[in-house]
């Protein structure tokens, strides 16, 4: 992946077009988190797989502040969490984050998430998968099988309340010593598909119809949360049950604005929703229950039509990959044999404190970073950022430069700005289409030649590509998953989850054929490679999200 600087919004001469957009977005959001320490600034990128363009913005913290400009101020606490409430209030919640009027429940990780089966029981912007745990809840294990031998259309409720054959979310609760009925999951994530913000009451009181208004785009969200310190399943079980609601509440307010299509507005809308997602970290970081001690990461992807936005904070990750399923006839008639394949075209990074940016903000602020003896050499250990904790009063460390909560550590640094990516649908598949299509024209393909007749045919037989055979999925994971699977695996996994439509069976083996089963597969497959290097003394949490962001 390539970068370009484009511009700062202290530096707005040659950019003029991109700084107007970028001021009305600051203009029309209001935000009770105004920091004239915080700027803006815009990279275009550039995916080196098939030169797709993008852009991605991130707020970042001028090295010339004060000690205090990670941690929001208790007016700004106070405030953050009015609007917190009122957006729980608009969505149909409480003041937990539980549906009005049903006893019991709530958004957990609790095997049946009553929350959501049944009638009415919903919150107004949709029913959200959360994730099941695919070892410790036996029922969950026994719908397992049942879908794994193939009867898609015979697995109960729990299951349902967990992922469908378009999006999926699952679990496994790690092992951190002690009696296994003592370990606490802090892992969270969610899948909503569709995502009906728009059903929220909006913030003048009116409740909106979605199914009144025609033509809308569609809209997804989902996302993992990964606590840590001891609080840290406090702060990513609200981060979950909260964000929904507070983002759909402010996105609500700009519907009209950004359902509509037109290039002449697409800079601003991307450019809001960027500030959107901006303020919504920010307002849940300074709102969390993170005192006396523990945060969470977060990183999450936002559908709306043909626009994909990711925000992450921390080292939880999420990437775009797109799938291609070949035609079956070939442009010369014959029956092509040609394997569809998968590509990752966006990720997201880690924000570690290693990184240049990220260690200067850190120390200008009177932190530590901590580095392994021999880290830049061959990236063996894990930085930090070192604090002190106020439950223990020693010396922690966070392995993270950027968290949602964690204020002690954000007294030397640590914020909760995500990094910010925008990529275009429609952008992807052209250019996915012009690579796989130009590569059967010209004198470069292969051919072989008949020795009976010096006649040479194509070594492949062209196929012509349509949009059709171009799937688009996202994949938001923990790093107890992704410390121990490489991403490209993942993606090959979640393609056939989504993407395949019979289980093949022989003995030994069973191919995924639904995303509840690869991530399953995924779960398992990443636990064993933490038994092996650890030989069973500790596991992460582990926690994936997927979706299909091609079916509308």
């Amino acid at each position: 992946m390539t970068e370009a600087f484009v511009a700062t919004a202290t530096a707005c001469t040659s950019y003029a077009a991109y700084c107007f957009a970028t001021a009305l977005m600051l203009s029309s959001v209001a935000s009770v988190n105004a920091d004239a320490n915080r700027e803006f600034r815009a990279v275009r990128k550039k995916d080196e797989n098939y030169g797709i363009e993008y852009v991605g913005f991130d707020s970042y913290t001028n090295a010339r502040v004060d000690r205090r400009t990670g941690v929001a101020t208790e007016e700004v606490k106070a405030a953050s969490a009015a609007v917190v409430f009122k957006a729980l209030e608009a969505a149909g919640l409480d003041e937990t984050g539980i549906v009005k009027g049903l006893d019991g429940g709530g958004m957990t990780l609790d095997s049946n998430h009553s929350h959501r089966i049944g009638f009415g029981t919903c919150p107004l912007y949709g029913c959200p998968f959360l994730p099941l745990d695919v070892h410790h809840d036996e029922e969950v294990k026994v719908q397992l099988g049942k879908l794994r031998n193939a009867a898609l259309a015979d697995y109960g409720k729990e299951l349902k309340s967990a992922g469908s054959d378009k999006a999926a979310t699952l679990t496994l609760i790690g092992y951190k010593g002690g009696k296994l009925e003592h370990q606490i999951n802090q892992d969270r994530a969610l899948a909503l598909a569709p995502y009906s913000y728009y059903n929220i009451n909006s913030s003048s009181g009116s409740a909106r119809d979605g199914d009144s208004l025609t033509g809308r785009p569609v809209a997804k969200l989902i996302g993992v949360f990964d606590g840590h310190a001891k609080y840290g399943e406090m702060v990513s079980e609200y981060v979950v049950k909260t964000l929904p609601a507070l983002l759909g509440s402010k996105l609500i307010d700009y519907d009209a604005m950004i359902s509509k299509d037109d290039d002449e507005t697409n800079q601003q809308h991307e450019d809001l929703v960027g500030r959107i997602l901006h303020e919504t970290f920010l307002e849940l970081d300074a709102s969390s229950p993170a005192d006396p001690s523990g945060g969470c990461t977060a990183s999450i992807l936002l559908q709306l039509g043909k626009k994909i936005y990711v925000a992450n904070a921390g080292d939880s990750r999420s990437f775009v990959a797109v799938h291609i399923i070949p035609p079956t006839q070939s442009t010369d008639g014959s029956i092509s044999d040609a394997k569809s394949t998968t590509k990752i075209i966006f990720g997201t990074r880690e924000d570690k404190p290693h990184l240049s940016t990220e260690r200067i903000r850190v120390e200008s602020m009177g932190g530590n970073v901590y580095i392994p003896h021999g880290f830049l050499d061959n990236g063996q250990g894990t930085t930090r950022v070192l604090y002190q904790d106020p439950t223990t009063g020693s010396t922690s460390g966070l392995a993270m430069s950027r968290s949602i909560g964690d204020w002690d550590a954000g007294e030397v640094g640590v914020i909760p700005d995500p990094m910010i990516d925008i990529l275009d649908m429609t952008e992807i598949k052209r250019m996915v289409l012009k690579n796989l299509n130009e590569a059967c024209i010209g004198e470069s393909q292969a051919v072989e030649i008949d020795p009976a007749n010096s006649e040479q045919s194509p070594v492949v037989p062209c196929v012509t590509y349509t949009e059709k055979d171009v799937k688009i999925f996202a994949v938001s994971a923990t790093d107890g998953l992704l410390d121990y699977l490489p991403e490209q695996a993942i993606a090959n996994h979640v393609a056939k989850g989504l993407y395949t439509k019979k289980v093949t069976s022989e003995k030994t083996e069973v191919e995924a054929s639904h995303p509840l089963l690869a991530c399953e597969d995924l779960i398992y497959a990443a636990a064993q490679g933490w038994q092996k290097d650890k030989g069973g003394r500790y596991r992460d949490d582990i926690a994936i999200a997927v979706a299909d962001l091609d079916d509308e």
